[in-house]
């Protein structure tokens, strides 16, 4: 049972592409983008010789997260009885590994504004390390301390919306996007997320165009699980777990190529400082 008080750690970041400035030779492009119905108020870029993406993408999203779990508190409560703390004698904490792959939708709604709904399936792997204090044998001896580690896997679908705002002066640009996620994994309800991310960095025209950047994300995945399992001595448990990232802030380094004006491909890798790490693969295909 104590297996089930890790939870994964919410994964649904998206790099959407800013702005990519190009030379006007490509007016053949931007007179074909005026007359699309997306995205609106194209022409106040295309005047101004910049090349907008195509409007819209489909593409995936391949997410790894390794890091720490906090867990603050656990409550069990056994066949109906109020949750009652165990922080008392027991102290936990956790590694979280999780493998996430979504399916990407995305729209330029404006010239900066790009919106899109994702859907996927999430993978968790996790070790939860459990310190427990146990009366000691003699009256006057000292408290005894065993420590116990129980890995845990869970899975399930997640879903989510976002946003994503670009601006700039080429070639240099600025990024800021936010979404928010829930998955079904399994417990009484389903576990929300919202994630803030931003990225500042510079675009090339070259053959390939190209943007790097860097960046930093807040995960605000604090969340408080709950369910009910069998007890091995009969009867029932009901447990609440109070946990989130230790560190919920990442830093990353990534980089943008748009291959072909269809096809774009998108790489960011990141840390939290503390041993914890991310890696983002994001192929897209836009018409």
């Amino acid at each position: 049972m104590i297996g089930r008080f890790t939870v994964v750690a919410l994964t649904c970041v998206t790099l959407a592409t800013p702005m990519v400035a190009h030379a006007q030779d490509a007016a053949p492009d931007s007179i074909v983008a005026r007359k699309r119905l997306l995205p609106l108020m194209s022409e106040l870029a295309t005047e101004h010789g910049i090349q907008l993406p195509l409007p819209f993408g489909v593409g995936l999203v391949y997410y790894h997260l390794d890091r720490d779990i906090e867990v603050k508190d656990v409550r069990v409560g056994r066949n109906g009885a109020p949750p009652t703390s165990v922080g008392d004698f027991a102290t936990l904490s956790a590694t979280s590994n999780v493998e996430n792959l979504n399916l990407k939708l995305d729209a330029w709604l404006l010239p900066f504004l790009n919106v899109y709904f994702v859907a996927g399936y999430v993978f968790n792997d996790s070790k939860t390390t459990i310190d427990v204090t146990l009366p000691p044998i003699l009256p006057s001896g000292p408290a005894r301390q065993k420590r116990m580690s129980v890995p845990t896997s869970i899975e399930g679908d997640i879903e989510g919306v976002g946003m994503t705002l670009a601006g700039g002066y080429p070639p240099y640009f600025l990024v800021v996007d936010v979404n928010a996620a829930q998955a079904n994994l399994g417990f009484d309800d389903k576990l929300q997320a919202t994630v803030v991310s931003t990225r500042a960095g510079w675009t090339g025209n070259r053959r390939w165009p190209t943007q790097a950047w860097l960046g930093a994300t807040y995960w605000d995945t604090f969340a408080t699980p709950t369910g009910t399992v069998a007890d091995p001595d009969g009867g029932t448990l009901h447990f609440e777990v109070d946990q989130g990232p230790r560190y919920a802030w990442t830093y990353s380094i990534g980089s943008h190529v748009e291959f072909h004006r269809h096809f774009e491909l998108a790489v960011d890798l990141g840390t939290d400082l503390h041993g914890g790490w991310t890696l983002a693969l994001i192929p897209v295909y836009r018409f």
